[in-house]
């Protein structure tokens, strides 16, 4: 499993393949300018998770995009924005599951003691009602889009 950190650490110690830190992100408003993307192999992060079916699929369709959920925005929010932002990415990853959009996770840490370990990622990630293999899934697609 990989993920992305802005600090240096050693990735065996938490139970991950491989540490990136410089990779090539391409930040959306929404899934409409998302959707600009859908012909490039790229990771797409967005700022906001609302709900749009015919964006997803037509992403989904080319298999070449990859929704990137930064879950450092998750861990450091915290109250009701935290219970709002775990609502839509619910609803945003079941869209993705039932259209076959790939999506990825990362912790985006800062130091290496907010840097996750790789099942605690995966259990976070959980929390958005996919399964296990999903979330481990979820963390190896990030080596396909270095």
């Amino acid at each position: 499993m990989f993920d992305i950190i802005c600090c240096e650490a050693d990735p065996k110690k938490f139970g991950f393949a491989k540490f990136f830190s410089n990779l090539k992100i391409e930040n959306a408003e929404n899934l409409q300018e998302a959707a600009k993307f859908r012909n490039r192999k790229v990771l797409i992060s967005l700022r906001d998770y609302s709900y749009d079916e015919g964006a997803v699929k037509l992403i989904a369709e080319k298999k070449n995009a990859c929704f990137f959920i930064d879950l450092s925005r998750l861990i450091r929010s915290r109250g009701i924005p935290r219970a709002i932002l775990m609502s839509k990415l619910r609803n945003f990853l079941r869209c993705c599951n039932r259209h076959g959009a790939y999506y990825a996770f990362a912790s985006f840490a800062k130091t290496e003691s907010e840097i996750r370990t790789a099942s605690e990622l995966c259990h976070i990630a959980m929390l958005f009602d996919i399964t296990r293999g999903q979330a481990e899934f979820a963390l190896k697609m990030i080596i396909h889009y270095q």
